[in-house]
């Protein structure tokens, strides 16, 4: 009877060591298998590199089409602190829809080229070509930035090797907001408050 009664245990305690060493196994299967391990999702630098590509690709397009372009030109008011500023805003549309802003403006120590592209409404490129410098020279410094747009968001940035150059997130976001605005504008009058002390 003992015999019997160590029997029935060994069967029962080996055959729940059989158990919970599977459920073990197939958690650890199930771990292994999952998703996550199987294959990573594809790097946020493979996503920004497609966006960027897809950018350039539109940038190219832009300056291939055969746009129609709109010229406005804009002042600083006299109620605006020196230096006086002007400049010229060059509208360009694809088949009526705007896809660039070109804004040259200069004042008495510099001058600046600004490029705005558009995909749909939305702000998808910053060009910045800069010169600064004193009165004999206001163009001895020069620099070049490049900011990248997806969904409202800078995704890529180039700017010149110079740190002094590099303009901060509030400066970069400043300049879209004004892109934004720029875009709206329907005359002289209204780049002129935008682009000068009345923004």
């Amino acid at each position: 009877m003992k015999h019997y009664f160590s029997v029935l245990w060994m069967v029962f305690f080996f055959g729940s060591c059989g158990v919970e060493d599977a459920k073990r196994t197939e958690e650890a299967g199930s771990v292994k298998n999952s998703p996550a391990s199987l294959e990573a999702p594809a790097p946020v630098v493979e996503d920004t590199a497609r966006m960027v590509a897809g950018i350039r690709s539109e940038f190219e397009r832009i300056n291939k089409a055969p746009l129609i372009s709109r010229q406005f030109n804009w002042r600083s008011p006299e109620k605006c602190e020196p230096p006086y500023q002007e400049g010229t805003a060059t509208y360009y549309y694809d088949h009526e829809k705007l896809v660039k802003i070109h804004n040259h403006g200069a004042e008495d120590h510099g001058e600046w080229k600004e490029d705005y592209y558009f995909r749909n409404g939305e702000l998808i490129f910053m060009y910045l070509d800069n010169a600064y410098g004193g009165a004999a020279n206001p163009t001895e410094y020069k620099y070049q930035c490049r900011y990248y747009f997806n969904g409202h968001r800078l995704i890529k940035k180039l700017e010149s090797a110079n740190p002094e150059y590099h303009l901060a997130q509030d400066r970069i976001d400043h300049m879209a907001r004004i892109a934004g605005r720029l875009y709206s504008a329907t005359d002289s009058t209204a780049i002129s408050r935008i682009l000068t002390c009345e923004e």
